[in-house]
């Protein structure tokens, strides 16, 4: 059986319409939220000090309700759970989101987890002023990929 060199068309965000990554706070209180393409849907990641994947959230649009559904993820014993699902509940306006969050300062007070959290909040509400400022007919492009063939 020949497997099948035929292209198709798929449907992306177009990654010149995506904004650029956004830092807040400085310091040990800096955080940099950013999102990627992913097909259809964004990737959204929040970051800060050491960074790495404490949490996970999986949100779609929800057509005709304030806000999408979805599921979270935490690895215990992180603490970004609350996060990860704002984040993504917040980018998910502008399309399905995947928002992985990681933050991690060592020895952080109760006052410094308060404030990188604003910063984190303050960066992700950026990202999705700047989505929504995208015009639905320039969000995505349609780009020439390789047909997947099956066994």
């Amino acid at each position: 059986m020949a497997i099948s060199q035929a292209r198709t068309k798929a449907v992306a965000w177009d990654p010149a319409v995506l904004p650029a990554p956004v830092r807040v706070g400085r310091g040990r209180l800096a955080v940099t939220a950013a999102v990627q393409a992913v097909g259809t849907d964004l990737l959204l990641t929040v970051t800060g000090g050491q960074a790495h994947a404490g949490a996970t959230a999986v949100v779609a649009p929800a057509a005709g309700r304030r806000q999408g559904f979805g599921r979270l993820a935490v690895v215990p014993p992180h603490k970004e759970g609350p996060l990860a699902e704002a984040g993504a509940l917040r980018i998910a306006g502008a399309a399905g989101c995947v928002c992985v969050a990681g933050i991690h300062q060592d020895a952080a007070t109760p006052q410094e987890i308060k404030v990188i959290v604003a910063n984190a909040r303050a960066a992700i509400d950026r990202l999705a002023a700047a989505l929504a400022g995208v015009p639905a007919d320039q969000r995505y492009c349609r780009a020439s990929v390789p047909k997947p063939s099956t066994p």
